[in-house]
């Protein structure tokens, strides 16, 4: 579980599970798979996530539809 600080963002959080070389496209892929994993707690607007919030990491191989 990774619990939502300020000034988090899905894409940070996604950075910060990859390898620090990751490309943008990882991190928007990854950022994607994130929202969801996580859509019933961050709710329609991925781009608004609120500290508090206790996200899941989506499951390994994982694509942005959470399928395998």
């Amino acid at each position: 579980r990774v619990v939502v600080r300020p000034g988090d963002s899905l894409w940070s959080i996604a950075a910060e599970h990859l390898d620090p070389a990751a490309s943008a496209a990882a991190v928007t892929a990854a950022w994607h798979a994130w929202y969801t994993a996580n859509r019933a707690v961050i709710g329609p607007d991925p781009g608004l996530i609120r500290p508090g919030q206790q996200l899941v990491a989506p499951a390994a191989g994982e694509d942005r539809a959470g399928r395998p």
